[in-house]
């Protein structure tokens, strides 16, 4: 008797067959209409597009939600309701818009719960610009693991130019990841597909990737070969290791590299928020100021952890998205960095990342 699994490998072997006759249809169908490129100096946020120069001060590696596809429909109760949900992420914004802070670039994909709707209602309401991202993180569901690169590629494409699911919301970025396993065979996919939807549209990339095995140089290598400039990517969370060597290899590569876990650090993972702080310093006094992004990854809501991570979370540190402008940045001014050099990364750098086509 044939089994499934079987079965569906026989109807695979069929597929492939029957695709290699009409791949020249498909190639031609999928590449029909070209994408389109973006403007120079204009970010799509989730209210729609602006000029790069009023993103004014950035923090471009968070999330207002992390949780799963499909999660918010099934059980909003989890976060408390959406209308409750909403209401505190509001007051949240306006307060970290109250002190400075802009724009939020955030780096929540489809997979993990990306609600473009949220973002688009919490935006308008408290006045913090907020951009959206294309792309997938590190786990591959099921219809995503099966998918091709060139199929990866058209979706993200496909959310670039029609915009995100029926709302007409464009995103302004596309987010990948590597895990500490480095770069798994999807994963190679999804980096693939990546790097050739952000040469088709002109849409920057940042990524998530495990500084303490030196990942992020394997992202390089795979941005490269697919032949990307390193200037329209930011490779994130390099300051979760003490490798000078790491950072300055990748900058000197052409990539921003994000500084952007300084928080994980005052939670007790890792460095001490005050050595990343210090590895920051180094990389200024070493002439790098304008490669370099800062942020803290928050999470204002969160089901993929235990109930109780984000409840700890959320008591250990009280600044919340505020914990760049009341703890690191006041910090790094004590190790004499100055309010220019503090404008050029948080100011200057996201709007010529965002905002340039390179």
């Amino acid at each position: 008797m044939t089994t499934r699994r079987e079965f569906l490998e026989s109807m695979a072997a069929v597929s492939i067959a029957a695709t290699s006759v009409q791949v020249t249809q498909a190639e031609t169908a999928s590449t029909s209409t070209a994408p389109a490129q973006r403007h120079r100096g204009v970010v799509q946020t989730v209210l729609g597009p602006i000029e790069a120069s009023k993103l004014g001060f950035t923090l471009p590696h968070e999330h207002i939600c992390c949780t799963s596809a499909g999660f918010w429909k099934v059980w909003p109760e989890y976060f408390g309701g959406r209308a409750n949900f909403i209401a505190k992420t509001i007051d949240k914004l306006k307060a970290a818009k109250a002190e400075g802070v802009d724009t939020i670039v955030d780096v929540t994909p489809f997979d993990v719960g990306r609600d473009v709707r949220l973002l688009e209602e919490v935006s308008r309401k408290s006045g913090v610009q907020i951009v959206a991202c294309t792309g997938h993180w590190l786990d591959p569901q099921l219809s995503m693991s099966s998918r091709t690169v060139e199929e990866l590629t058209d979706f993200f494409i496909l959310e670039i130019d029609r915009g995100i699911e029926d709302t007409g919301i464009k995103p302004g970025v596309i987010k990948v990841a590597t895990g500490q396993e480095g770069v798994t065979p999807f994963l190679d996919k999804v980096l693939r597909a990546a790097a050739r939807a952000s040469k088709a549209t002109g849409t920057p990339i940042t990524t998530h990737t495990y500084a303490l095995a030196r990942i992020g140089e394997k992202q390089a290598d795979i941005f490269e070969a697919e032949g990307v400039d390193p200037r329209s990517v930011c490779l994130g969370h390099c300051d979760e290791s003490n490798d000078m060597d790491y950072r300055t290899g990748l900058i000197k590569r052409g990539y921003t590299i994000g500084m952007d876990h300084f928080v994980w650090g005052f939670m007790g993972q890792g460095l001490t928020w005050q050595k990343r702080a210090e590895c920051l310093k180094n990389l200024i006094d070493a002439g790098f100021a304008g490669k370099l992004f800062l942020s803290n990854e928050w999470v204002l809501g969160m089901s993929v952890y235990g109930t109780e991570v984000m409840q700890s979370m959320e008591k250990t540190n009280q600044d919340g998205l505020l914990f760049t402008l009341h703890k690191t940045i006041p910090y790094l001014g004590s190790l004499g960095v100055t309010k220019e050099t503090i404008d050029t990364i948080t100011v200057q750098n996201p709007r010529r990342f965002f905002g340039t086509v390179t």
